[in-house]
């Protein structure tokens, strides 16, 4: 049998315990709750936190620049619309890794190695492909930082320069309509910072 003064002591516990545990709920509910609201899993919409976005807004003031706009959703919706010109690379190739050899290939043909390197803009319908799209660049970026010898790899480079477009193409056509697609983005683009034959980089 309990001693009668040991009773406070475990109710004051009891009620401590079932408080947090309360805030717990409260916190994975909230979290469920954000993660919804993006259009994401849990897992995603916590790996976005720590993701390197811009806004709609941020690319219609030049706020970056050069850029270049991926697409990293499904060849169907690539068909049904697109920002610009963007190349379509999907997330599923990335995750399987010929995808990062894609962009490789993308920035190569757009740059030489002694220029300013592009940043890369990576875009889905929301925003939560990006972000999965961006995790596995970063990572492969890790392994190869740790495998290169004195060969610079160039996906340090690009996992350096890459950000997610927040919203996705869904927040894009919101504030941007198809047709005035390349006159937003004629200043921005890659191609468009070059200004003469002498190719002379608008500065970020």
């Amino acid at each position: 049998m309990l001693d009668e003064n040991a009773k406070p002591g475990i109710n004051r516990y009891s009620r401590l315990l079932i408080a947090i545990m309360g805030c717990g709920l409260m916190s994975v509910a909230s979290l469920s709750a954000f993660a919804l609201f993006h259009h994401m899993d849990i897992l995603t919409f916590i790996a976005s936190l720590n993701t390197k976005q811009v806004t709609v807004a941020q690319l219609q003031q030049g706020k970056l620049k050069p850029v270049i706009l991926i697409d990293v959703r499904s060849p169907e919706e690539y068909a049904e619309d697109r920002i610009g010109e963007s190349p379509l690379v999907p997330i599923i190739d990335i995750e399987m890794g010929f995808g990062v050899k894609q962009i490789q290939s993308i920035v190569k043909a757009r740059v030489k190695s002694d220029r300013t390197q592009p940043i890369i803009v990576l875009y889905c319908a929301r925003g939560g492909r990006s972000v999965k799209a961006y995790k596995e660049l970063e990572k492969v970026a890790r392994s190869s930082q740790e495998s290169a010898g004195n060969e610079t790899n160039k996906i340090k480079d690009i996992s350096l320069n890459v950000v997610v477009l927040s919203g996705g193409i869904k927040a894009w056509r919101q504030a941007v309509p198809a047709p005035k697609d390349a006159q937003i983005l004629a200043p921005i683009t890659f191609r468009s910072s070059i200004k003469s034959p002498s190719v002379t980089l608008l500065s970020e």
